[in-house]
């Protein structure tokens, strides 16, 4: 049964972890167990299937669900899409207030973590 709640928060946990560049579409419809066809029509494409994960990182902020995958995500967002998109940094600057503006240094530690993480 398709659940489109788990599949972005796959979704955020794949682009958020390996970055959006990094990983292809294949790679995408592996993990998230979709086919090709059904990823096109429900996302459009590798950037309609972020966005959509960000909202939902957007969404499950504002109701105080901030997880390490949703500040992956925004950092994601906010180095690879946002600079090359206005329609991504509208949203990556939301998701970036809902998940880090209330703690200034949230921001930099998270980094510091994913850092020791991705090195580990």
């Amino acid at each position: 049964m398709f659940d489109e709640t788990q599949v972005l928060r796959r979704a955020t946990a794949l682009l958020g972890q390996r970055g959006f560049d990094a990983v292809s579409v294949d790679v995408v419809l592996g993990a998230l167990k979709l086919n090709r066809a059904s990823f096109y029509k429900l996302y459009g494409s590798k950037y309609g299937l972020a966005r959509a994960a960000l909202e939902q990182v957007c969404d499950r902020a504002r109701a105080g669900d901030v997880d390490q995958d949703s500040m992956d995500l925004v950092v994601v967002a906010l180095l690879e899409l946002a600079p090359v998109s206005d329609d991504m940094r509208k949203i990556a600057s939301q998701a970036f207030d809902l998940c880090f503006a209330s703690d200034p240094g949230r921001l930099g530690q998270h980094l510091l973590d994913r850092a020791n993480r991705i090195t580990e």
